[in-house]
């Protein structure tokens, strides 16, 4: 395949111009291919790609060049060259353009182009005679400037089909002169002297590009889910289709999607259908050949599928291109302590680097991912393994797991192009583990200890049950109004994920004083919390309401008047009913 450009520039001016955008995002198409010189073209290689460019404006060397640069391209330019440093007002009905300058062409040259020849003056060159070769021949003033690897190719200016070359008089002069040539129109895919080119206009696909398909899964995140799908709008190389698709959320993402319904394809569902069966669907309505998830909590970086896609292209035998994190949002910290993601310079967000798929971490699948649910994968590789399917596992983990163990590599792009949002501990994709939980809470008991501290109160840890019973009859309350409480109270979530877990997470931490929070369990594995709650009329005799909790994801909303008598904050970790595995309980006193 050889592609044949004229104009590059910031505006499509007419039919011959591409913008450097889009000229972008066809370099970019063509990392599937091994793009090569004329010299090197084989016809017969459908990998070949050549890149040519016929009058050569300035425009080229502006726009166009150190795009190729980027890709790290070879091109040809075929120059004309009575108009080298002039300008087009012989080509009626364009927009006037200058044409490259000598020193223009050689820093071209010095980038990877290679200076070919395309006539004198770019006239017809039937019935000229004894003068064909004033067309034909490069000067010995422009060979003199550039290597012998220059002007060996000739590209027709006008179509020289065998009515306007009978003789063949043309053909032969041209194979005299040059190691081979394109045609304007009626070319060959074999003859080395009349080699066909394909136009390109800032509306044509590069045949055979690979199409890639962004989905974002969205379940009541339409708090989010405006900046997540503005991430995917504004790639630099925008997928050829974006999915949102929804799992019957009750939040405002109703609103959301009517508001970018005309930039993207919905998809709502009526009822909620989990995760895996979920992400099927979704795959199912797509068709690109590349896919990739994308939570809608999170962003993506404007290069996401610029660069992970060149490295799928540039991969055959790899399923799956994943990256590197930018984590952010309230709780950023304290995943980034569990992957010991670095901080960055300006503190608020943290860089989270992914293993290379050494063969050492690739061994290591089963116990740990390395790979993101954000990557981009192959659907051939997708369809060969069976797609998400419900797993003890994360659903990524699982996927990838399987093309792996089925012979499939996978690449690395190392590039923080996923923003990661860590903003509640209710996120299914990113549960952490029990430890980074007990983590957590540690460190939630340590920073109110530290603020009772300055308010006077003495605070006291106690490890365990026993200790608690032994000193509890000696707990003395502190009057609630000197708490700093507002009229509105004490807003605190409560958050069960799984059997046994309770966690705690205050919305303010100015007002974490105060709360009275015990979390109990049974052999049964009845899960019971016990709290002060706003309903007045539902407290017991001894002003404590039970509350029971379900197993799997549930959220109370618990105010706390400023009235509760207060005496403790305990927190309890377990993995399973009737197994205590942490518990931290800090005594007010005066």
């Amino acid at each position: 395949m050889i592609l044949l450009y004229h104009k590059v520039d910031l505006d499509v001016k007419s039919h011959w111009y591409v913008s450097a955008d889009q000229f972008d995002r066809q370099m970019a198409a063509l990392q599937s291919y091994d793009v090569v010189y004329l010299d090197n073209y084989d016809p017969s290689n459908p990998r070949h790609a050549v890149i040519t460019f016929d009058g050569i404006y300035e425009s080229v060397g502006r726009y166009a060049a150190p795009i190729l640069e980027k890709w790290g391209y070879p091109y040809e330019l075929f120059v004309i060259g009575d108009h080298i440093g002039g300008d087009n007002a012989f080509d009626k009905g364009e927009p006037l353009e200058r044409f490259a300058t000598i020193e223009m062409l050689s820093d071209m040259s010095r980038r990877g182009a290679r200076i070919q020849w395309h006539t004198a003056s770019h006239g017809r060159l039937d019935h000229l005679g004894e003068r064909l070769g004033e067309e034909l021949d490069v000067p010995q003033t422009l060979r003199d400037v550039f290597d012998t690897c220059h002007f060996r190719w000739f590209a027709y200016p006008h179509d020289i089909g065998r009515s306007r070359d009978p003789d063949g008089i043309i053909a032969r002069a041209v194979e005299q002169r040059f190691a081979g040539a394109l045609a304007v129109d009626a070319g060959s895919s074999t003859d080395r002297y009349r080699f066909n080119r394909l136009t390109v206009l800032e509306s044509t696909r590069v045949p055979g590009a690979s199409r890639i398909s962004i989905i974002i899964a969205n379940y009541n995140y339409g708090r989010y889910l405006a900046e997540s799908i503005d991430s995917v709008l504004r790639q630099t190389h925008p997928p050829d289709e974006i999915l949102v698709i929804d799992d019957a959320s009750s939040d405002e993402t109703p609103g959301v999607l009517t508001a970018f319904a005309n930039q993207v394809k919905v998809v709502v569902n009526e009822v909620n259908l989990g995760i895996v069966e979920n992400f099927r669907k979704a795959v199912s309505l797509t068709t690109g050949d590349y896919v990739g998830f994308l939570g809608a909590d999170n962003r993506m970086r404007s290069d996401y599928v610029e660069r992970t896609r060149a490295a799928l292209d540039n991969n055959s035998d790899a399923a799956v291109a994943y990256t590197d994190m930018t984590i952010f949002g309230p709780l950023a910290e304290i995943l980034a302590a569990k992957v010991k993601a670095p901080k960055s310079p300006t503190g608020e967000t943290y860089h989270w680097e992914f293993p290379d798929p050494t063969p050492e971490v690739v061994e290591g699948i089963d116990k740990r991912n390395f790979i993101h649910g954000s990557s981009l994968f192959r659907r051939s590789w997708y369809d060969r393994v069976g797609g998400y399917e419900k797993s003890s596992d994360a659903e990524d983990h699982d996927l990838f797991r399987r093309m792996l163990k089925a012979g499939a590599r996978s690449v690395r792009v190392p590039h923080r192009l996923i923003e990661y949002r860590q903003h509640s501990n209710e996120q299914a994709n990113t549960v952490l583990s029990l430890q980074l939980r007990i983590n957590a809470l540690e460190r939630t008991n340590r920073e109110l200890r530290e603020h009772l501290a300055k308010m006077g109160i003495v605070s006291k840890s106690v490890k365990n049950q026993f200790e608690l019973t032994k000193m509890a009859p000696n707990v003395v309350a502190r009057p609630a109004t000197k708490l700093n409480w507002t009229d509105d109270g004490l807003q605190i979530e409560a958050l069960n994920n799984d059997p046994g877990i309770v966690i705690l997470l205050p919305n303010n931490r100015e007002k974490w004083l105060g709360v009275r929070a015990i979390y109990r369990f049974d052999q049964a594995g009845v899960a019971q919390l016990y709290t002060r709650t706003d309903d007045e009329e539902a407290f017991s005799a001894d002003s404590q309401i039970i509350k029971p909790i379900k197993r799997g994801w549930n959220f109370l909303s618990l105010s706390i008047q400023r009235e509760a008598p207060i005496s403790a904050l305990r927190f309890d970790m377990c993995d399973r009913p009737g197994k205590l595995l942490f518990h931290e309980l800090v005594v007010f006193s005066v």
